[in-house]
Protein backbone atom coordinates (compact mmCIF):
# COMPACT_ATOMS: atom_id res chain seq x y z
CA UNK A 1 0.00 0.00 0.00
CA UNK A 2 1.03 3.46 -0.59
CA UNK A 3 1.99 3.88 3.28
CA UNK A 4 4.21 1.15 3.04
CA UNK A 5 6.61 3.00 0.62
CA UNK A 6 8.90 4.78 2.22
CA UNK A 7 11.50 7.14 0.64
CA UNK A 8 13.48 4.63 -1.60
CA UNK A 9 12.42 1.33 -0.44
CA UNK A 10 9.49 -0.56 1.99
CA UNK A 11 8.58 -0.61 5.37
CA UNK A 12 7.22 -3.70 7.06
CA UNK A 13 5.75 -2.06 10.36
CA UNK A 14 1.87 -2.13 9.44
CA UNK A 15 2.52 -4.13 6.42
CA UNK A 16 -1.35 -5.71 5.87
CA UNK A 17 -0.78 -9.41 5.36
CA UNK A 18 -3.31 -12.19 2.80
CA UNK A 19 -2.87 -15.82 3.07
CA UNK A 20 -1.09 -17.84 0.09
CA UNK A 21 -4.59 -18.45 -1.63
CA UNK A 22 -5.40 -14.94 -1.79
CA UNK A 23 -2.04 -14.37 -3.32
CA UNK A 24 -2.44 -16.78 -5.62
CA UNK A 25 -5.72 -15.65 -6.94
CA UNK A 26 -4.17 -12.32 -7.57
CA UNK A 27 -1.00 -13.27 -9.71
CA UNK A 28 -0.98 -11.12 -12.04
CA UNK A 29 -0.15 -8.07 -9.26
CA UNK A 30 2.22 -10.43 -7.99
CA UNK A 31 6.09 -8.41 -7.82
CA UNK A 32 8.94 -9.39 -9.35
CA UNK A 33 12.53 -8.61 -8.02
CA UNK A 34 13.01 -5.27 -10.35
CA UNK A 35 9.91 -4.01 -10.57
CA UNK A 36 9.07 -0.61 -9.46
CA UNK A 37 6.45 -0.14 -6.85
CA UNK A 38 4.66 3.53 -7.60
CA UNK A 39 2.21 5.22 -5.34
CA UNK A 40 -0.89 6.27 -7.01
CA UNK A 41 -2.94 8.07 -4.63
CA UNK A 42 -1.75 10.29 -1.87
CA UNK A 43 1.88 11.71 -1.87
CA UNK A 44 2.71 11.06 -5.34
CA UNK A 45 6.16 10.41 -6.48
CA UNK A 46 6.40 7.42 -3.53
CA UNK A 47 8.18 4.66 -5.54
CA UNK A 48 11.00 1.75 -4.80
CA UNK A 49 12.16 -0.78 -6.62
CA UNK A 50 11.79 -4.86 -5.80
CA UNK A 51 14.34 -6.28 -4.31
CA UNK A 52 14.67 -9.70 -3.57
CA UNK A 53 13.08 -9.37 0.18
CA UNK A 54 9.73 -8.68 -1.75
CA UNK A 55 9.72 -10.77 -4.81
CA UNK A 56 6.10 -12.40 -4.49
CA UNK A 57 4.85 -9.99 -2.16
CA UNK A 58 1.58 -8.51 -4.04
CA UNK A 59 0.80 -5.41 -4.65
CA UNK A 60 -2.09 -3.29 -2.43
CA UNK A 61 -4.76 -1.22 -4.83
CA UNK A 62 -3.23 2.37 -3.99
CA UNK A 63 -0.01 1.73 -5.84
CA UNK A 64 0.94 0.74 -9.63
CA UNK A 65 3.32 -2.32 -10.86
CA UNK A 66 5.47 -0.72 -13.06
CA UNK A 67 7.84 -3.30 -14.95
CA UNK A 68 10.46 -1.48 -17.16
CA UNK A 69 11.63 -2.90 -20.38
CA UNK A 70 15.39 -3.42 -20.69
CA UNK A 71 16.22 -0.13 -21.64
CA UNK A 72 15.59 1.35 -18.55
CA UNK A 73 17.15 0.38 -15.51
CA UNK A 74 14.97 0.33 -12.38
CA UNK A 75 16.85 2.05 -9.77
CA UNK A 76 17.21 5.29 -12.09
CA UNK A 77 13.55 4.73 -13.08
CA UNK A 78 12.22 4.77 -9.04
CA UNK A 79 14.89 7.76 -8.63
CA UNK A 80 13.31 9.67 -11.37
CA UNK A 81 9.58 9.10 -10.20
CA UNK A 82 10.62 10.51 -6.83
CA UNK A 83 12.69 13.86 -8.75
CA UNK A 84 10.65 16.91 -7.96
CA UNK A 85 9.83 17.50 -11.83
CA UNK A 86 7.96 13.99 -12.29
CA UNK A 87 6.03 14.64 -8.87
CA UNK A 88 5.41 17.84 -9.37
CA UNK A 89 4.18 16.12 -12.86
CA UNK A 90 2.28 13.90 -11.39
CA UNK A 91 0.68 16.20 -8.66
CA UNK A 92 -0.28 18.90 -11.99
CA UNK A 93 -1.80 15.80 -13.84
CA UNK A 94 -3.78 14.45 -10.77
CA UNK A 95 -7.31 14.04 -10.15
CA UNK A 96 -9.03 14.61 -6.47
CA UNK A 97 -8.08 16.83 -3.37
CA UNK A 98 -5.38 18.06 -1.74
CA UNK A 99 -5.33 15.40 0.38
CA UNK A 100 -5.74 12.69 -1.74
CA UNK A 101 -4.49 12.97 -5.14
CA UNK A 102 -4.75 10.14 -7.47
CA UNK A 103 -3.42 9.66 -11.13
CA UNK A 104 -4.91 7.13 -13.23
CA UNK A 105 -2.41 4.61 -15.16
CA UNK A 106 -3.68 5.85 -18.35
CA UNK A 107 -2.46 9.82 -17.27
CA UNK A 108 0.92 7.86 -15.61
CA UNK A 109 1.51 6.65 -19.32
CA UNK A 110 1.96 10.17 -20.56
CA UNK A 111 4.48 11.68 -18.33
CA UNK A 112 7.64 12.36 -19.78
CA UNK A 113 10.96 10.34 -18.80
CA UNK A 114 14.10 11.70 -19.67
CA UNK A 115 15.92 8.51 -20.60
CA UNK A 116 19.65 8.40 -20.84
CA UNK A 117 21.57 5.86 -22.26
CA UNK A 118 21.55 2.94 -19.97
CA UNK A 119 25.18 3.13 -18.76
CA UNK A 120 24.54 7.13 -17.68
CA UNK A 121 20.92 5.94 -16.17
CA UNK A 122 23.10 3.36 -13.72
CA UNK A 123 25.77 6.07 -12.99
CA UNK A 124 22.99 8.37 -11.94
CA UNK A 125 21.36 5.50 -9.87
CA UNK A 126 24.11 4.65 -8.05
CA UNK A 127 24.84 8.42 -6.85
CA UNK A 128 21.42 8.31 -5.60
CA UNK A 129 21.71 5.48 -3.85
CA UNK A 130 24.88 6.86 -1.79
CA UNK A 131 22.80 10.23 -1.75
CA UNK A 132 19.84 7.83 -0.40
CA UNK A 133 22.12 6.58 2.54
CA UNK A 134 23.60 9.64 3.38
CA UNK A 135 19.97 11.36 3.59
CA UNK A 136 19.27 7.51 5.79
CA UNK A 137 22.10 8.25 8.00
CA UNK A 138 21.15 12.08 8.70
CA UNK A 139 17.60 10.99 10.02
CA UNK A 140 18.86 8.40 12.03
CA UNK A 141 21.42 11.27 13.39
CA UNK A 142 18.47 13.26 14.04
CA UNK A 143 16.22 10.74 16.13
CA UNK A 144 19.32 10.08 18.21
CA UNK A 145 19.63 13.67 19.10
CA UNK A 146 15.99 13.96 19.46
CA UNK A 147 16.09 10.94 22.03
CA UNK A 148 18.99 12.20 23.66
CA UNK A 149 17.45 15.76 23.87
CA UNK A 150 14.17 14.21 25.39
CA UNK A 151 16.12 11.77 27.54
CA UNK A 152 17.83 14.91 28.92
CA UNK A 153 14.96 17.02 29.42
CA UNK A 154 13.52 14.01 31.50
CA UNK A 155 16.93 14.12 33.96
CA UNK A 156 18.31 11.47 31.60
CA UNK A 157 21.39 13.97 31.73
CA UNK A 158 22.61 15.20 35.27
CA UNK A 159 25.33 17.74 35.11
CA UNK A 160 28.26 17.36 37.70
CA UNK A 161 29.00 20.23 40.03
Amino acid sequence: MPKDLTGNGFSTASIRCISERQATELKRFRLLRGDVVLARRGELGRAAVVREEQHGWVCGTGCFVLRPPSALDADYFAAYLRGPEARTWLETHSTGSMKMNTISLGVLGDLPVVLPDLATQQAIAGTMAQLDEHERLLRDQLELTRRIRHGALDGGIIPTP
